[in-house]
């Protein structure tokens, strides 16, 4: 799984092979995980809200058409 980006105490990641529609996975150091779905931003997450990775969220955004286009490479 491609690792897009790393902050202090997250990763920005795309799992092979994965589902639609085109999305992240934002995972923190302490294993949590939450899907970023790249057209809307909205995330799912059981363990964290949207304050929880602001700063990935802010990364997301204005890197949207490079995530798309690794989730795209790698889930064709």
């Amino acid at each position: 799984m491609p690792t897009i980006h790393r902050f202090t105490n997250m990763t920005v990641r795309v799992n092979v092979p994965d589902h639609r529609p085109p999305h992240v996975h934002v995972v923190m150091s302490d294993r949590r995980d939450a899907f970023v779905d790249l057209a809307t931003l909205a995330i799912t997450s059981r363990t964290m809200r949207a304050s929880d990775i602001a700063d990935a969220l802010i990364w997301i955004g204005a890197n949207r058409a490079y995530a798309t286009q690794v989730f795209t490479e790698c889930n064709p």
